[in-house]
């Protein structure tokens, strides 16, 4: 339920991210250095207002997003909804990571782009899903406390590699790799 809601939450992230890449792919191929930026500016503000929003919505009334995918069960909709508040904790942040992350592949970085996905759900998630439990008494908690610790380091990372990558990109007018 989990997975199936963050999925829910990202998919018009990822769709305003995709619709993106045309206009900065060919404004970065025509060196139109000012309109990347203007576009990356404009999809960058949409995306952290987007994924503020849907956070909100998530940390104030995550009942309603897990009462989708259940009976009604108030005892598994209290404890998906505790859950789901860990989980998505930094969900707010995910809109810097997409925005980054696919504007990479718009100016022919592909590579820096599938690396921050892999360091995100495979680097960091599956070893923190088992190293976390050592340390917290609650093991579940542990367990869902894993995503967003994953998501600070991988959004960190990308905010850096970003910032250097994008500016180089720009001012040398070519592949930031």
């Amino acid at each position: 339920v989990l997975s199936t809601l963050m999925q829910f939450c990202m998919m018009p992230l990822s769709g305003l991210c995709q619709g993106a890449q045309p206009i900065t792919s060919y404004n970065y191929g025509a060196g139109n250095h000012e309109r990347v930026r203007q576009s990356f500016t404009v999809l960058i503000r949409t995306c952290i207002v987007y994924s503020v929003a849907i956070w909100a919505i998530v940390m104030i009334v995550p009942e309603v997003f897990v009462r989708l995918f259940n009976n009604g069960n108030p005892e598994l909709i209290a404890y998906a909804a505790w859950a789901l508040r860990i989980y998505a904790a930094l969900l707010f942040l995910m809109g810097i990571q997409i925005a980054c992350q696919q504007t990479f592949i718009a100016i022919g970085n592909a590579k820096t782009s599938f690396f921050l996905a892999c360091l995100r759900k495979i680097i960091l998630l599956i070893p923190l899903i088992y190293i976390l439990p050592a340390f917290f008494e609650d093991k579940a908690f542990a367990v869902f406390l894993a995503e967003p610790v994953a998501d600070f380091f991988a959004v960190a990372t990308t905010v850096f590699l970003f910032s250097k990558q994008f500016r180089s990109a720009l001012s040398s007018g070519q592949d930031a790799a």
